[in-house]
């Protein structure tokens, strides 16, 4: 009969030991951030989870948006993120995302899985005690503030024409003689490097 509970303890251990929940931070370098724009998850089902998440960003006094369809121009740093809830006696949050991108690609990530947290108590909670180390460690090196782009000239800014229009236009001034090689080179690089 001892032999029994010994071994029911041992199986009891063996599976608890095997519950994990997982928190994965890769934080963004230092860098300035004036302002993240929010993807809106339209796929996520709590309504309060991305307010929430904007919220947490805020309180590191980093200015946030949402928005759908194509990113916008004006923010130095977009988030995406996903999340998923479970049933077990309780909703609770078992896995949550976080990307974090600037003008030339992903700079950061977060992760909270609990997807293996079975048998652990501490998966129930609220679901912003959860992901609030998350954004405070993918946060954490920052400096707020505006963050300084080139300046387009003031002819390029008044048409807003895109990239290829504008080589075409610098083409035809130069097949019309108006600019030299050199200049024509040189502003074709500045245009290409806008792009």
């Amino acid at each position: 009969m001892q032999r029994i509970h010994v071994l029911a303890l041992i199986g009891i251990a063996t599976g608890l030991a095997g519950c994990s929940i997982t928190q994965t931070v890769d934080p963004l370098k230092p860098a300035r951030v004036s302002q993240v724009c929010v993807l809106d998850n339209k796929n996520i089902l709590m309504d309060e989870f991305q307010p929430e998440v904007q919220k947490q960003i805020e309180a590191k006094h980093i200015p946030t948006m949402v928005y759908t369809g194509a990113r916008p121009p004006q923010c130095s740093h977009y988030l995406e993120y996903t999340a998923n809830w479970q049933w077990d006696m309780a909703m609770y949050l078992t896995y949550a995302e976080f990307r974090v991108y600037d003008s030339k690609g992903q700079v950061g990530n977060a992760f909270y899985d609990a997807r293996r947290g079975g048998g652990r108590l501490d998966k129930f909670g609220h679901t912003a005690d959860k992901i609030k180390p998350l954004i405070d460690q993918l946060f954490g090196s920052v400096t707020v503030g505006p963050v300084l782009v080139p300046a387009q000239s003031s002819s390029t800014a008044a048409s807003g024409k895109d990239a290829a229009a504008r080589l075409q236009e610098l083409q035809k001034l130069h097949d019309q003689g108006l600019i030299t090689d050199d200049e024509f080179n040189e502003k074709r690089q500045t245009i290409l490097g806008e792009i």
